[in-house]
């Protein structure tokens, strides 16, 4: 049971409002009482609720922090950015998990409302799903700042991959080792970065005539399982792609299960690349070229924009990062 200032009053047999103050610093206690209450706190476990002392203060010092993947560590790597800002000026991060599901999301901005926070960080999971609560959360004044996604119809500071740019430099990469056809493994499709990413795809294999068929399209659900059905499919049909654009780290975890439990080789098989680095496709046998984002510098972004809105009502800021290529050893040249 948790330990309150009742508790405390009791035991040393004085006042609410003397434990009350003598905790918090204010005048009216001795020092002699006070450090005999303060004893008595600790040994009896007290701790304070944060949460109601800033709402007392109008401050809570909270940041709530949604994130779409708790086990990805792309998230994990923009979370570190954004407490190496926060932690040294005394703020908390809440962080909530979304699991890639419109109502997680939902239930996670309506608990961080509740929790008073002083700003929300966000990776939305749809394009327009919660486009209300976020709504809501800038007209509750709370400042907010989406990253690595967006929701476009919201006008509020963001920092983005050029997720067109680092697609097209895979695509050309491949075409350049004579490759004219490919099968793609995307993200979902209804999250910004899913439907950026995919469009961007078809684009540059338009332009340079490289052939997509229907079937080689496949929703890899953004992780790891979800990738490996879809490549256990791609890999069954008659006719295949000469290459293979996996569209984050986590779905190439998946995509290379599957091609293991078929016995099938990079690149003898089939060519891969993926977006997104991890330190996996470093050690994969060969590893694998992709481009890799800046997950920590966007933390560092999101974070140092939120706490500019926060102490200073800062401006509306767009960031896109870039994403650099590295060529490994996973791409066969035709």
């Amino acid at each position: 049971m948790k330990v309150t200032i009742k508790d405390i009053a009791k035991a040393v047999g004085v006042n609410v409002s003397t434990v009350s103050r003598a905790l918090n610093g204010k005048p009216g206690v001795s020092d002699e009482l006070r450090g005999k209450i303060t004893q008595i706190a600790d040994q009896m476990g007290y701790s304070p609720d944060m949460t109601a002392t800033g709402l007392k203060k109008g401050k809570t010092k909270i940041i709530g922090v949604l994130i779409p993947d708790i086990a990805n560590p792309f998230f994990a790597q923009i979370v570190r950015g954004m407490e190496k800002v926060f932690r040294p000026v005394g703020y908390h991060l809440l962080l909530c998990s979304t699991d890639e599901d419109p109502e997680h999301e939902e239930e996670n901005l309506k608990t961080l409302l509740r929790q008073r926070v002083e700003g929300i960080l966000a990776a939305p999971v749809d394009s327009g799903g919660n486009k209300v609560f976020y709504t809501r959360v800038l007209e509750n004044g709370i400042p907010l700042v989406f990253f690595d996604r967006i929701v476009p119809d919201i006008e509020t500071s963001y920092v983005i991959t050029d997720n067109e740019a680092g697609i097209r430099e895979l695509v050309e990469y491949l075409h350049k080792n004579g490759h004219e056809s490919l099968g793609v493994i995307t993200l979902r499709s209804r999250s910004f970065t899913g439907r950026v990413r995919l469009n961007g795809t078809l684009k540059v294999c338009k332009e340079l005539g490289i052939t997509i068929k229907d079937g080689w399209i496949l929703d890899g659900k953004s992780g790891q399982e979800g990738a490996y059905e879809a490549a256990r499919r791609l890999f069954s049909f008659e006719e295949r792609p000469t290459a293979l654009l996996v569209q984050n780290n986590l779905m190439m975890l998946g995509v290379m299960k599957a091609m293991k439990d078929l016995r099938l080789k990079v690149p003898d098989d089939i060519s891969v690349v993926c977006f997104d680095d991890s330190y996996w496709n470093q050690i994969f046998d060969p590893p694998i070229t992709c481009v890799a984002q800046e997950p920590e510098q966007m933390g560092l972004v999101a974070a140092t924009l939120l706490l500019d809105k926060i102490m200073h009502n800062g401006k509306n800021s767009k960031t896109i990062l870039k994403a650099h290529f590295i060529e490994r050893e996973s791409v066969a040249k035709i």
